[in-house]
């Protein structure tokens, strides 16, 4: 399994963000290998990124159909990167289940 964290800050209401949130789970779970979704927000009020989302590949080879996906693509262009300008994107392979 592949976790594509995406941590962010928005130039958006908490309100909007949620709603972004939906609309990914709704279009990127319709893409091949795409297993899961999750979102949260930091704790912190002072943290480096407020917002946190993941998704869960089934596996490796699933990153790269993922990015050129055109449910993503377009998701990513019209929804997500205008709202998250500010944020870091990394993919990691899953060791260990379940923590």
């Amino acid at each position: 399994m592949v976790q594509h964290l995406i941590l962010f800050n928005a130039d958006a209401s908490p309100e909007e963000v949620r709603r972004m949130v939906e609309e990914a789970r709704s279009v990127l779970l319709r893409i091949p290998g795409v297993l899961g979704l999750c979102f949260g927000e930091a704790l912190s009020p002072g943290a480096r990124y407020r917002y946190w989302l993941s998704v869960a590949f089934a596996g490796p080879e699933v990153v790269e159909a993922y990015r050129t996906h055109p449910l993503h693509v377009d998701f990513a262009d019209r929804v997500f990167r205008p709202m998250a300008k500010d944020r870091l994107t990394t993919d990691f392979q899953v060791e260990v289940m379940g923590c």
